[in-house]
């Protein structure tokens, strides 16, 4: 009965400008820079915060000097309107792209390991059975998609678990392996070195992903394998044009997939270091949310994933490996 009688405020009370200005609210906005987003007064926010409130029975942020706060509920009921707004602005894409004779829309992750081959033919070969849908892609480490994918932001992804209990959450189903390599451009005082250890290159500038991220966390990993407690010069990004840059223009060393190394590698533009990392990554695959039946775009597009992936296979020579070969 308490579901019940809480379900009913929720259905008939609870409204888009609700959702819209707790979400506001809650990613540091002040009610009255909320209230000019929202183009009304701030008691006119303030009201709608008070009737939210109100009918759920509980305050959802705790007002102070330093602005406005989410409690613990507050949290929870922010998190819930982010996902909500976000599913029906897709929801609002994929009606209008029906309208106009299209196949809806599709919201993807992928890290930035499948952009030199694997994800712009899979998106290519998409785009010709389906050539009036939407494509929404976010590029990032498998860490914000897996956090975009879980609130329900993107359908599906293209990275890696970054820990053993993300296996609670989403499936994986393994399309590759990938060789990661530590680099620097061709002028690089330590560029012309036939041997060369971890802990050498510790005191030099690096680039480096997000904390966070899967090949981040390896790095520190190894590191301190090395005796090296951690990087102290680095400048930290999650773009490959950044890295790239940084590393050509400033000096800097970064550490890349093959896949994206191969060809500046083999014109000269950068040399790869002769350092070793003890461990790679775990496997690399398309990750959906866990008991969620897929959508018909959602299957289509994974369909076509996995049938890029096993010609990519044998393209690059093994580095990107089908699912049944990886499993081996």
């Amino acid at each position: 009965m308490k579901n019940a009688s809480l379900l009913i405020p929720l259905t008939n009370r609870l409204r888009f400008k609700h959702l819209r200005l707790i979400d506001l609210i809650a990613r540091g906005g002040s009610l009255h820079r909320v209230a000019a987003e929202m183009n009304m007064t701030q008691p006119a926010a303030t009201k709608i915060l008070q009737d939210a409130e109100g009918f759920l029975g509980v305050r959802l942020f705790e007002r102070g000097a330093r602005g406005m706060t989410p409690t613990d509920i507050g949290a929870f009921v922010a998190d819930y309107a982010a996902r909500t707004l976000a599913e029906t602005g897709r929801f609002s894409d994929a009606l209008d792209n029906l309208k106009a004779g299209g196949f809806g829309a599709l919201s993807i992750g992928a890290i930035m390991a499948t952009t030199p081959g694997l994800l712009p033919k899979a998106i290519a070969e998409l785009k010709r059975r389906r050539p009036l849908m939407t494509i929404q892609l976010l590029a990032a480490t498998s860490d914000i998609l897996l956090n975009a994918l879980e609130r329900q932001e993107i359908s599906m992804a293209i990275g890696r678990f970054t820990e053993p209990s993300n296996a609670l959450a989403f499936d994986l189903e393994p399309l590759a392996r990938e060789e990661l390599w530590i680099f620097a451009e061709r002028g690089h005082p330590l560029a012309g070195r036939s041997d060369l250890t971890l802990a050498e290159t510790a005191t030099l500038p690096w680039v480096l992903q997000r904390k966070t991220s899967p090949m981040c966390c390896l790095l520190e990993s190894a590191f301190r394998e090395a005796g090296v407690g951690g990087l102290e010069n680095f400048v930290e990004t999650t773009s490959v044009f950044a890295t790239l840059h940084l590393v050509r223009e400033a000096g800097m060393i970064a550490c890349l997939p093959k896949s994206i190394l191969q060809e500046g590698v083999g014109s000269g533009c950068f040399v790869r270091l002769p350092v070793d990392l003890p461990n790679q990554l775990g496997p690399l695959g398309i990750i959906t949310r866990r008991g969620e039946k897929a959508s018909a775009n959602v299957e289509d597009f994974i369909d076509v994933v996995r049938t890029v992936a096993a010609r990519e296979a044998d393209a690059v020579g093994g580095d990107l490996l089908p699912q049944d070969r990886l499993l081996q």
